[in-house]
């Protein structure tokens, strides 16, 4: 009740001093928490650069729906060896500048993020290729100092024209082959792509709101057409009930789980593990404390995803937990206590009700919780080094099963990958190994869902749930339908009224928007 009142003192406000939003007939305005930290695509990896200049950029192939790499700038592509791979580009591809895209302008891309000199964030998704080969104006090859059966997945970066690409980075300006070129960025009046070649799509702009009880309100009145996440989950019930605003949500693929140290001495033993999964209610804290949206979740890789095993779920079962921990040993002892464990989060206010709340099962249990809450920096970085009992954290932006070789190998253990809590087993190990090698994406499956279902046996992390992305959108943004990923790609399906615009489709070689 106090949050309502509190939100409709400041609409009032608002409504009498606030300063009108953007009306612009063919003008669509976002709201985001931060905005892109570049549009170069070598060097965009946060979640606001990504998103934009996909909007910006195509690369050599796109992920479709199921995450599999499909033809974008490549039409086709194929395997002289293990060790080498040809990719035939589509003819007709221009730039925003009018140049057409060649073999050239793709080789000088790859060879930016490959060379350290050029300190690419993006590098080590190529770390395989060995050498670039221009075979003519639509033709280029790879050849590989290993095979990789994750590098398709890595090729979906976008494509500079290549005096761009041997250039330094370009933040605030850039030229590529999307849907959007880039129109002006200044702090005030935000960042502004404009339709390239089919001008029947809305102008975008992208307004930075810190607050986000800010940006509910400028959602409401109009002067924001979407917000994507950056939501209080609060506040999500309020908007619902206000009939110009459209609120869509779906499973996301960014997966929230407990990591547990697995030499530690208590945690060592499967038994104990298991207890502590069977102990936590996941739909309770999923309707509790997150009003239902997220969906649960068993393994990193989300459901519909192509190399995603189905596992059985992980119930709630306290009684068998406390048999479990009887069995390992640990029975009560006084004041009902089994042992102790610390449980370390971030101050996010969310992460620690999250916190408090398994705290609370754990007890039930007999198992004892401290938590320690620190900073985003301090926290992350003690959970990088391996220095924790229990944490919680979530992986974000996973698109390639070849993440659970970084999080499972015996040879990730911290500082070099991120099998932080040092599970080793040599026959996952193995199959690891097999499924690196591996070309045909059937093979990789079959070692993939191996390497799954012995990780959900064995409990090396705590599954808890894929967050969910939500949107709320104002009336012209009403269809706007959100992606999985988070991607805002569906933006190229909103086009302006027939009087402001046309249905034809450009001959600049950019696909109808149906297959984006």
């Amino acid at each position: 009740m106090a949050s309502r009142l509190i939100l409709f003192m400041l609409l009032g406000v608002l409504a009498a001093c606030g300063q009108p939003g953007e009306q612009e007939s063919r003008v669509l305005t976002i709201g985001m928490a931060q905005m892109p930290a570049t549009l170069d695509p070598r060097y965009a990896t946060d979640a606001y650069s990504v998103r934009v200049q996909e909007l910006i950029h195509r690369g050599l192939v796109r992920l479709d729906e199921h995450f599999r790499a499909v033809p974008d700038l490549a039409e086709a592509w194929e395997h002289p060896s293990r060790q080498s791979i040809r990719f035939h580009l589509r003819h007709g591809i221009r730039f925003h500048d009018g140049k057409e895209l060649t073999a050239k302008d793709v080789a000088a891309t790859l060879k930016a993020v490959c060379d350290p000199a050029m300190g690419s964030p993006l590098r080590s998704g190529l770390q395989s290729v060995n050498r670039i080969v221009v075979e003519d104006t639509y033709t280029l090859r790879l050849d590989l100092s290993r095979p990789d059966a994750a590098l398709l997945a890595h090729l979906n970066l976008g494509i500079l024209p290549e005096a761009l690409a041997l250039a330094p980075q370009q933040a605030r300006s850039t030229t590529g082959c999307g849907a959007y070129r880039v129109g002006e960025w200044t702090d005030a009046r935000g960042l502004k792509l404009e339709p390239a070649f089919r001008k029947e799509l809305y102008t975008l702009r992208f307004l930075r709101v810190k607050d986000p009880v800010t940006r509910v309100l400028k959602l409401v009145r109009g002067e924001l057409d979407l917000v994507q996440n950056d939501l209080p989950i609060h506040l999500i019930p309020f908007l619902r009930r206000h009939k110009a605003i459209t609120v869509r949500r779906m499973p996301s693929t960014t997966f929230s789980y407990l990591g547990l140290n697995l030499r530690d001495p208590h945690l060592k033993d499967v038994r104990v593990r298991q207890a502590l999964a069977l102990a936590i209610d996941r739909e309770k804290l999923r309707r509790g404390l997150m009003a239902g949206m997220p969906r649960l979740a068993e393994t990193v890789l989300p459901p519909g995803h192509w190399a995603a095993a189905p596992l059985p779920a992980t119930g709630h079962d306290p009684e068998r937990a406390e048999r479990l921990l009887d069995e390992a040993g640990l029975r009560r002892g006084e004041g009902g206590v089994r042992f102790r464990l610390t449980y370390r989060t971030s101050t996010d206010p969310l992460r620690m009700r999250l916190a408090v709340a398994i705290a609370s099962m754990w007890k039930r249990i007999g198992v004892e919780t401290r938590i320690e809450s620190m900073e985003w920096g301090g926290f992350y970085a003690r959970i990088r080094q391996g220095d924790f009992q229990v944490y919680a954290l979530s992986w974000v932006g996973i698109v390639d099963p070849d993440v659970y070789r970084w999080i499972l190998h015996s040879s990730m253990w911290p500082p070099k990958g991120a099998n932080r809590g040092c599970f080793a087993d040599p026959e996952v190990d193995a199959w690891l190994d097999q499924a690196a090698r591996a070309i045909n994406a059937d093979e990789r499956r079959r070692w993939y869902l191996l390497v799954q279902r012995k990780m959900h046996e064995a409990y090396v992390y705590i599954p808890l749930w894929y967050e969910a992305v939500v949107v709320a959108a104002g009336k012209r943004a009403s269809a706007f339908r959100p992606r999985s990923d988070g991607s805002l790609l569906g933006l190229l399906e909103l086009t302006q009224p027939p009087a402001f615009g046309s249905n034809r489709l450009s001959r600049s070689g950019i696909t109808p928007s149906k297959t984006w």
